[in-house]
C-alpha cells in the first residue's frame, strides 16, 4: 500500500482561498468579500458573516454563488477602517458541517486640505512653490503640532494621515464585548497589534450548538451499535442457529429490539440535524428547519434507517412460529437491505472518489463488519446459555468461525479501498484526525482478529477433543473480550465518519 498509494486524489471540502485573503491589509473600504471552496457547499443558518474587533456583527446585505464553490458577500455600505474576522459555516455535499474563519484589516488613509495659518502669523508661500525646510528641521509655526517634527517649514499640503472609520451600521445579534469605537482617528499601530478572535465571540455561549453536537455523537454511536445488532443478528439467524427454535426466538427478539433502537436513533438524528444547522433549540420542532435538514443525503440515510428499523421490528417480533414462512423472510431481508443501503448516502461516501465505487465499498465494509461484530456478541450469549443447559457448542462454533473469517477478509478489503479513496497520501494516516481514528480502529480490529484466530485454531479443537469445563470457560471469556473489542470499534467508527480527513 505504501508503494502504490496515489500521489494525488480528489480534494476534500475546505476553504481554498478568500478575497481579501487571510491577514491582508486593504487600503480601501471593502464592499465585497469572496470565499472559494474546493467543492460546492451551502451556507447554513447565518453561515457567512463578519465581526469587528469589538464583537459587533456585520451581516452581508446579500450573498450569492453561481456554482456553489465561490461565494460572495455584498455590503451596500462598505466596511471602513478596522480589523474584521469573517466567520463561515457551511454544509458539504456529504452533509458534514464545516466551519472556520479568516481575518483582514481595512486601513483607509485620507488626505485633508491645508490648514489655515494662525492669526498673527507671517504670510506663507503659495502651496505651489517649493517649501524649504529649516535648518533645525522643526516647523516655523506659532502653534506647531507635536506630531510634525521633521516636516517642511510652514503649513504643508497635508496633515498626518487620519484613519477613516466610516463603517456600515452593524447588524448586531448579541451584546458586544465593548462599545463601538467612536474616535474618528487612530494610529496605524492599532492595527498591527494582536486582536482578539472575533469569531470565537460568535460561538461563545451557544448551548444549542454544543448540545446538538453531543446529541449527534450519541445518535451516531447508537446507530452503529444497532446496525451491528440488526445485520449481525440476521446473519446469525440465517447461518448459525437455523433450525433451532429456542435459539432462533432469542435472536429474533434481539434483532427486533435493535431495529427499534435504530429507528428511534435515526428519527432523533434527523430532528437534531435541524438544531445543528440553525444553532437554535427551537429548530428541533420547526417544520421548515427539519425539512431543510432532511432534504439532503443525510436525510435519505436517516429515512432508510428509520424505515428499515421499523420493518425489522415489526417483522421479527414474535415471528418464531412463522420464521420459515416466505413473507417473514422477505420482509426481514428487505429491512436489512434498507439499513445497509443507508450507508451509501452519508459520510465521505458521498464526496470521495468515484461515487459508485465508494458506495459499494462502504456497503460491503459495513455489512461484513456488522456480521462479524454483531455475531460475536450473540455467540458469547449462545455459549453461556448452551453451557448452562448442557447443549452442544461445537457445531455453532465451527459455523461462526467460517462466517467470521469470510467477513473479516471482506471488511478488510473494502476498508482498504475506502481508506485509499478518502486519504490523499499515506502520511494522512497519522497527520489527520480521520487517519488517527482509523489507526485506532485497525489496532482494535487486530486484537479481535488475534483472539478469533486463537479461538479457531486452539480452543475449538480443544473443545472437540476434550470438552473440559476449563476449555469452555476460556472460550466464553475469549468471546466476551472479542465482543468488547468490536463494540469499541463500532464506537470509534461513529466518530470516524464525522472526522476531518485534512
Amino acid at each position: 500500500m505504501t508503494t502504490v498509494w496515489p500521489a494525488t486524489a480528489a480534494a476534500h471540502t475546505e476553504l481554498q482561498s478568500s478575497q481579501p485573503s487571510d491577514g491582508e491589509i486593504v487600503g480601501e473600504p471593502v464592499s465585497q468579500i469572496s470565499l472559494t471552496f474546493t467543492r460546492p457547499v451551502e451556507p447554513v443558518s447565518d453561515g457567512l458573516t463578519a465581526f469587528d474587533e469589538n464583537g459587533l456583527e456585520y451581516r452581508p446585505d446579500a450573498t450569492d454563488s453561481a456554482d456553489g464553490q465561490i461565494w460572495h458577500m455584498y455590503y451596500e455600505t462598505p466596511l471602513g477602517s478596522g480589523h474584521y474576522e469573517v466567520y463561515w459555516r457551511v454544509a458539504a455535499a456529504d452533509a458534514h458541517i464545516i466551519e472556520g474563519s479568516f481575518s483582514f484589516t481595512v486601513l483607509v488613509v485620507e488626505s485633508e486640505p491645508a490648514l489655515a495659518p494662525s492669526s498673527g502669523s507671517q504670510d506663507v508661500q503659495s502651496t505651489e512653490s517649493p517649501v524649504e525646510p529649516t535648518e533645525s528641521g522643526t516647523v516655523a509655526q506659532d502653534d506647531p503640532p507635536s506630531s510634525t517634527t521633521g516636516t517642511p517649514e510652514g503649513p504643508s499640503d497635508t496633515q498626518a494621515p487620519s484613519i477613516s472609520h466610516a463603517t456600515p451600521s452593524p447588524k448586531v445579534n448579541s451584546t458586544p464585548l465593548e462599545s463601538s469605537p467612536s474616535s474618528p482617528t487612530a494610529a496605524p499601530e492599532e492595527f498591527t497589534a494582536e486582536v482578539p478572535s472575533t469569531s470565537s465571540f460568535a460561538r461563545r455561549g451557544n448551548t444549542a450548538a454544543t448540545g446538538s453536537q453531543r446529541i449527534a455523537e450519541a445518535t451516531r454511536i447508537l446507530i452503529f451499535l444497532a446496525t451491528m445488532g440488526v445485520v449481525g443478528g440476521l446473519a446469525f439467524l440465517a447461518f448459525i442457529v437455523r433450525g433451532e427454535p429456542l435459539d432462533s426466538e432469542r435472536v429474533c427478539r434481539w434483532v427486533s429490539g435493535n431495529g427499534i433502537v435504530l429507528a428511534a436513533s435515526a428519527a432523533v438524528a434527523a430532528l437534531n440535524r435541524a438544531v445543528v444547522i440553525e444553532r437554535e433549540w427551537s429548530a428541533f420542532w420547526s417544520p421548515d428547519a427539519i425539512a431543510d435538514a432532511v432534504s439532503t443525503h443525510f436525510g435519505v440515510a436517516a429515512g432508510l434507517r428509520l424505515l428499515g428499523g421499523l420493518v425489522l421490528a415489526v417483522a421479527l417480533y414474535r415471528a418464531v412460529a412463522n420464521l420459515s414462512r416466505m413473507p417473514t423472510v422477505v420482509t426481514a431481508l428487505l429491512g436489512g437491505a434498507l439499513v445497509i443501503a443507508s450507508f451509501a448516502f452519508d459520510g465521505h461516501t458521498v464526496t470521495e472518489g468515484p461515487r459508485w465505487l465508494h458506495s459499494i465499498a462502504s456497503v460491503s465494509h459495513v455489512s461484513a463488519a456488522a456480521v462479524w461484530s454483531g455475531g460475536v456478541v450473540l455467540l458469547a450469549d449462545l455459549l453461556w446459555r448452551r453451557h448452562r443447559r448442557g447443549a452442544d457448542v461445537f457445531r455453532p462454533l465451527m459455523r461462526f468461525s467460517r462466517m467470521a473469517a469470510t467477513a473479516l477478509v471482506l471488511a478488510g478489503a473494502a476498508g482498504t479501498v475506502m481508506a485509499i479513496l478518502v486519504l490523499n497520501r499515506f502520511a494522512d494516516l497519522w497527520s489527520t484526525p480521520w487517519g488517527r481514528l482509523l489507526l485506532a480502529k485497525i489496532a482494535l480490529v487486530a486484537v479481535a482478529a488475534a483472539i478469533g484466530g486463537h479461538n479457531r485454531w486452539v480452543l475449538i479443537p480443544a473443545v472437540e477433543r476434550q470438552g473440559e469445563p476449563a476449555v469452555h470457560r476460556r472460550l466464553r471469556r475469549a468471546a466476551v473480550i472479542e465482543a468488547i473489542a468490536l463494540l469499541c470499534v463500532a464506537v470509534i467508527t461513529a466518530f470516524l465518519v464525522a472526522a476531518s480527513a485534512v
